[in-house]
Order: C-alpha cells, then sequence, then structure tokens
C-alpha cells in the first residue's frame, strides 16, 4: 500500500471539512449574536464561547494517543458524528435553559479534538513532503470556506427556520461521515508505522514557532469571530452586519491559503509567516481605528479591513501545520498534532475572556471598537521576536535548516 493518500483520497477528505467548516460557521458567531440579542453579558457569551476550547484543549492529547492505538480513520468518524450530537445539543439549550451551553459546546470541543488531530495527521503524514505547503493551504482553505458560508447561510436560516436550522447541522454530520471515511481509507491501521520511538519527548524547540501559529489562528477563529458580533452590535451594527462582517473575516482566510501554501513550498515557511504577521498587524490597525471612531457608516472600510485581518491569519495556520510537519519525526507527527490543537484550545480559551475584559475596559474608556483589533495587534506582534529565535535556533544547528 502507498505510504501516501491519492489525489481523490485527499479530496474527499479536504471535501469533508468542509461541510466541518460548515457547521461551525453557521452555529459558532450564531450562538454569540443569539445571546448577545437576548441581553446576555460579555463574560456569559464569552464563557459558552470558551467552552468549546477547553474541550479541544483537553482532549487533543488524548486524541493524539488515540490515533497512535487505532489509527486516524476511526477517530476522524468518531469525532465528526459526535459534533452532530453537539449541534443538535446546542439547539436544545438555547431552547430549554441557555446555561445547557456550557456541556454543549465543552462536548463539541471534544469531538472537534478527535476530527482535527486525526484529520491533520493523515494530511500531513500523507502527503509528499514537497507538496505540504499546497495541501495544508487546500486544507484551511476548504474548511475556511465551509466557515463563511456557514456564518452567512446560518444566520438567514436562523431568521427563517429558528432554531430548528442547529439541526439541519446535526444531520450533515451524519451526511458527511461516510466521505470521510472512504477518504482516509489509505490510511488503515496495519498501513501506519511501528510505533516504535512514540515515547520519545517532542522536540518543542525545533516546533514552538509552528506550534505559536495555533495561537494566532485562536484570535480569529475563536476571540475574534466568538466576541465581534458582541462588540459590532454595540458600535451600532444590527445583528445580520455583524455578522457579515465575520462571514467576510472568514473570505479572507480562504482567499489567500493557496497562495500562502504555494509561497511557503516555493521561499520558505518562516518568510511566509513574517510577512502574513505583518500584513495582520497593520490591517488590525486599520480596523481599530476605523471601528472606534466611524462605524457604522464606515462598516465597508472596516469590512475590507477586517478581511484583511483574516488573510493574515488565515495563510498563517496552514503554513504553520506544514512547518511543524517539516519539523517532526514521523513517529511523534501525531503528538505534534495533539500538542498544535492544545496549544490552539489554550489560546482560544483564553482569548474570548481577554476580549470581554477588553470590551468592558474600551468602552468604559470610550474606545469602543478597540477592543477586538487590540488583541490581535499583540498576537501578530509577537510573531517577530519568535522568528528571529527561531532563525538564531537555526544558525546554530539546534534546528534543521529548510530545504
Amino acid at each position: 500500500m502507498s505510504a501516501y493518500l491519492s489525489f481523490a483520497e485527499t479530496g474527499a477528505l479536504i471535501l469533508s471539512l468542509f461541510f466541518v467548516g460548515v457547521s461551525f460557521g453557521g452555529s459558532s458567531p450564531l450562538v454569540s449574536s443569539i445571546l448577545e440579542s437576548r441581553g446576555a453579558s460579555e463574560y456569559f457569551t464569552s464563557g459558552v464561547v470558551a467552552m468549546l476550547s477547553l474541550g479541544l484543549a483537553l482532549a487533543s492529547p488524548w486524541a493524539g494517543r488515540l490515533v497512535d492505538r487505532i489509527g486516524p480513520r476511526p477517530v476522524n468518524v468518531a469525532g465528526i458524528l459526535l459534533q452532530g450530537v453537539g449541534f443538535a445539543g446546542l439547539a436544545a439549550a438555547l431552547a430549554i435553559d441557555p446555561r445547557l451551553l456550557f456541556p454543549a459546546r465543552l462536548w463539541l470541543g471534544i469531538a472537534a479534538a478527535l476530527t482535527f488531530v486525526a484529520a491533520e495527521y493523515a494530511l500531513l503524514k500523507g502527503t509528499r513532503p514537497s507538496m505540504r505547503g499546497r495541501v495544508m493551504a487546500a486544507y484551511g482553505a476548504a474548511f475556511g470556506l465551509g466557515f463563511m458560508l456557514g456564518v452567512f447561510l446560518g444566520n438567514r436560516a436562523y431568521d427563517v427556520f429558528g432554531l430548528a436550522g442547529l439541526l439541519v447541522l446535526a444531520g450533515v454530520a451524519v451526511l458527511i461521515a461516510p466521505l470521510a471515511f472512504w477518504g482516509m481509507r489509505g490510511m488503515a491501521r496495519d498501513s501506519l508505522p511501528s510505533l516504535e520511538g512514540v515515547g520519545a519527548p517532542l522536540p518543542i524547540r525545533r516546533v514552538f514557532f509552528a506550534l505559536y501559529g495555533a495561537v494566532v489562528y485562536a484570535v480569529l477563529d475563536v476571540a475574534m469571530i466568538g466576541t465581534y458580533p458582541v462588540e459590532g452590535q454595540r458600535l451600532g451594527l444590527s445583528r445580520v452586519q455583524s455578522l457579515d462582517v465575520v462571514g467576510w473575516m472568514a473570505l479572507g482566510t480562504v482567499a489567500i491559503q493557496p497562495f500562502a501554501g504555494w509561497l511557503a513550498d516555493a521561499i520558505g515557511k518562516r518568510r511566509v509567516l513574517l510577512g502574513l504577521a505583518g500584513l495582520g498587524f497593520v490591517a488590525s490597525a486599520a480596523a481599530g481605528a476605523i471601528s472606534s471612531l466611524r462605524l457604522p457608516e464606515a462598516l465597508p472600510e472596516a469590512t475590507v479591513a477586517f478581511v484583511f485581518v483574516g488573510a493574515a491569519v488565515g495563510g498563517i495556520f496552514p503554513v504553520s501545520l506544514a512547518l511543524l510537519g517539516e519539523r517532526t519525526p514521523p513517529a511523534l507527527l501525531s503528538r505534534a498534532n495533539a500538542a498544535f490543537s492544545t496549544v490552539f484550545g489554550y489560546a482560544s480559551l483564553v482569548g474570548p475572556m481577554i476580549a470581554a475584559l477588553f470590551i468592558d475596559l474600551v468602552e468604559r474608556l470610550g474606545l469602543l471598537g478597540w477592543a477586538v483589533p487590540a488583541l490581535a495587534l499583540v498576537t501578530f506582534g509577537v510573531v517577530l521576536p519568535l522568528a528571529l529565535i527561531d532563525r538564531g535556533s537555526e544558525r546554530s544547528g539546534s534546528i534543521p535548516r529548510a530545504a
């Protein structure tokens, strides 16, 4: 059996993750917006958002060990099916008691850990090294495009069908599970490498720069997407307008990824990460200035700025994953993917809480509009010193030089 996934298998796996993106995009921002319209505090809403991150952080190490033991195929499919149960739980919680959103979102986080750790392992392990940047970009773009469509469609479906729209997302999970199962047939348990060496420690110094990509992605995926509907509505935007900004940000994450993946394979991943961080820093500053001074009148200009923020984060995500695969020994790849998801989980757990605190603080100071962009500014700003440290480690021989 080939060590690599075929084109059709890779495409099927990526397509299944597109539908996972649709499900998440159709639920996460919508839940925040519904809670805001019902008068929930920013701390309650941020706590609900953070529960998915907590589940992801807690379950990711366990998911990595499970992949080592039984292979990525059953782990991925189980995660997708469990997400379907979680989406139905969101609808039930909003109908019965919003406090039930906490366990429902925790469940979704655990299910997401199974899906993402297994799928990313399969794509990194099943892709030729010379193609990793482009394949991970295709994965990120598919998930981001699904998320974007989910934001737009979920918001409008709620206007028409109410909470029943969330039950449709549960049905989507059931429909895509067979597609994911077929796409990973090349990753059957007997085709996996020997587990010899799995107990060795993860080479943190070699992969820490790649792991920081998970932190950057968490800012947009949870702290910004989960919190901006709250800040946007307080700036005078309607629910539809604030969620549309989120959807356009998601479009930014998709649009840049094929180019970012190609560029990473062509000129080197660290250079691309630095360039994207610079773009994100400038765009975040622009988004904050426009949002605080000129919304809602300057909504188009603010939206453009947020699209570039989304582009920066969207590009950083697949390039970081490709760098992770490049620097991780094959026997430790499942653990490295689990570490990436764990870092993402804890970063996105803290991010919404900080964003809620920022909303409270800037509102008191009369600077509403800077809460979410300021969090992105700090996150992007850290990339430069980390890149310099990473370059120094490469020159000293502590990490291998890029091919």
